[in-house]
């Protein structure tokens, strides 16, 4: 049985110093709580000793939380990526449907993602309130409607609605399957669910730019075959609706961190009346660590939003790659970074049970590395060298992401954390994902996609990769004052 929970100073407090000693700037949890670092039981940081290579695995982890979250999440969010990887590997296409612009067809495109952000914020505050297993299916239906609409758009407005929405379906995935896997697997191993979490998005971008190209491929060579890839892509999202409404389970809301906060022995959690919006935003701006990485992931969406268009008009427009030679690049790229975010999730367990501020170390530096490469890299000729910097890259910039999750869960209370990472991706909205990559359509009609992509990058990822390492100093005190039991709050 764990130890009791240490009581623990609020947040900017520092604890009481032992008589006769100077006070001086925590170095551990030590410092933080009162305890040695093995006596703090705090979600996300279980430390009872020194990481044991052989304790939980994967297949335990699954076992004891369920194995239908992680295996529904998965293919859900690489369905929601799908839609996302349809749109840019067939850019060209669609965009000489309509006539249109690069930027306009961006803003019309980008809109999905607009939709995606502010549809969060109202699923977060379902998600508190409601059984989040409606949430997942309701979506799923939405999306597949969706997908169908924009493949039977006639005009950019019908276009343009289609994307809201299939951003709308996917305004759920945040804030329910981040606080889902949190609220079902013990913390032991939750690192490594959320990595497997986090693979769908590259296992979308693996599958969807090919399978998108080939399905546009057997609809003929004509101007609107795009529209088939839509409709066929539509058919797995609606099979995985009706699996969610049959196998997906709802676990107890913070019921994976008790066995960490109040031992084997504790009984079921009373009901808690659910925090609003705007409370949890200002508690959760308070905790520094998360305010660091809202502000660098944020900053960072500049790039996460203009390379995948502005790499797809680079391949269409110079290199003259049609929809499926596109398709296939996108996704054989897309394989190396699967393999990365999955060694990265096996390293994060065990690194962040014995020096947790590495994890955010590692996560900046990783940021930093992919601005370096992508800055460079995109201006080489020969295309085998382009596309080797471009999954260099990516890889760097998964490993980033797959730390974003865990910490997440790791510094937020539990009945906060459906708003804490809902407010993610509204950082990224707000700090450059839609309007600058906007702005980055602009540069790509007047300079070309190479300057747009090199003026994207060289500012979003090096701010972003410093703003995680200003992070790195709070983590641990962060960590145990998430494991406090919150005071009551407002709805």
């Amino acid at each position: 049985m764990s130890n009791p929970l240490p009581r623990v100073a609020a947040p900017g407090v520092p604890p009481a110093q032992p008589p006769g000693e100077p006070p001086g700037p925590a170095k551990s949890l030590h410092d933080v709580t009162g305890s040695p670092v093995d006596d703090i039981t705090a979600p996300g940081l279980i430390a009872p000793g020194p990481f044991d290579s052989t304790g939980l695995r994967l297949r335990d982890t699954l076992r004891r939380g369920g194995w239908s979250i992680c295996l529904l999440a998965v293919p859900l969010v690489v369905m929601e990526q799908l839609s996302r990887e349809a749109t840019s590997t067939l850019a060209p296409d669609i965009r000489n449907t309509f006539g249109i612009s690069d930027a306009a067809f961006v803003a019309t495109a980008g809109f999905t993602g607009v939709a995606l952000v502010l549809g969060g914020i109202p699923m977060a505050w379902l998600a508190v309130r409601v059984n989040r297993k409606k949430l997942v299916v309701v979506s799923a239906v939405v999306g597949t409607m969706s997908l169908i609409g924009a493949g039977l758009a006639q005009n950019v407005w019908h276009l343009f609605t289609a994307y809201a929405f299939i951003g709308l379906a996917a305004a759920y995935s945040n804030p329910v399957f981040g606080s889902l896997i949190a609220d079902a697997y013990p913390v032991e191993g939750r690192g490594r669910i959320y990595a497997l979490h986090a693979t769908a998005t590259p296992i979308g971008q693996a599958v969807g730019p090919a399978l998108a190209g080939s399905l546009a491929g057997l609809a003929g060579e004509g101007g609107e075959s795009w529209r088939w890839a839509y409709i066929g892509l539509a058919v797995p999202y609606a099979l995985l609706a009706i699996a969610a409404a049959v196998f997906l389970k709802e676990p107890q809301r913070g019921g994976a961190d008790l066995p960490a906060t109040q031992g084997d022995t504790a009984g079921p959690a009373a009901e808690e009346r659910p925090v609003g919006i705007f409370h949890g935003f200002r508690q959760m701006m308070q905790v520094k660590t998360f305010l660091f990485m809202c502000l660098g992931i944020g900053v960072l969406g500049l790039a996460l939003f203009t390379v995948p268009v502005q790499m797809s008009l680079l391949l269409g427009d110079e290199y003259h790659l049609d929809a499926f030679d596109r398709g296939l690049i996108f996704s054989l790229t897309q394989l190396p970074v699967i393999g990365a975010m999955v060694a990265g999730g096996q390293y994060f367990d065990r690194v962040f049970r014995q020096r947790p501020e590495m994890t955010v170390l590692i996560a900046g530096g990783s940021i930093l590395v992919y601005g370096v490469i992508i800055s460079g890299g995109i201006w080489f000729r020969p295309v085998w060298l382009l596309l080797a910097a471009y999954v260099l890259a990516s890889m760097c910039v998964g490993i980033a992401l797959v730390c974003v999750g865990p910490l997440v869960a790791a510094v937020s209370p539990h009945r906060l954390r459906a708003q804490a990472f809902a407010f993610l991706p509204v950082f990224t909205f707000l700090m450059g994902g839609f309007f600058g990559s906007i702005f980055a359509g602009f540069i790509s009609d007047s300079f070309g996609p190479r300057t747009a992509i090199t003026s994207a990058v060289a500012f979003s990822a090096f701010t972003a990769g410093l703003l995680f390492l200003r992070g790195r100093s709070h983590l641990r005190h962060d960590i145990a004052v998430a494991a406090r039991e919150p005071d009551p709050v407002p709805v």
